[in-house]
């Protein structure tokens, strides 16, 4: 299962860099929003990169109605 925020090797994937700063310029450039934790590095929220990127994230789909079967009364 994905976690909510990517990744260091994604983040690297996704900006094609590996240095924090160049990261987080790439991350700035595709307009990808991030925070930086306490050792410098970008931290992505999993959701707005798809979001950003184009893609849809598994958990888009509109809502079910609930169905509650009583079996044979």
């Amino acid at each position: 299962m994905a976690g909510l925020v990517l990744s260091r090797e994604e983040v690297r994937e996704v900006t094609g860099c590996a240095q924090r700063a160049l990261q987080r310029q790439h991350l700035d450039a595709l307009g990808i929003p991030y925070q930086v934790n306490a050792e410098g590095w970008p931290v992505v929220l999993r959701s707005r990169a798809i979001e950003v990127l184009g893609g849809s994230a598994a958990n888009d789909e509109a809502p079910r109605e609930a169905t509650l079967y009583l079996g044979e009364l």
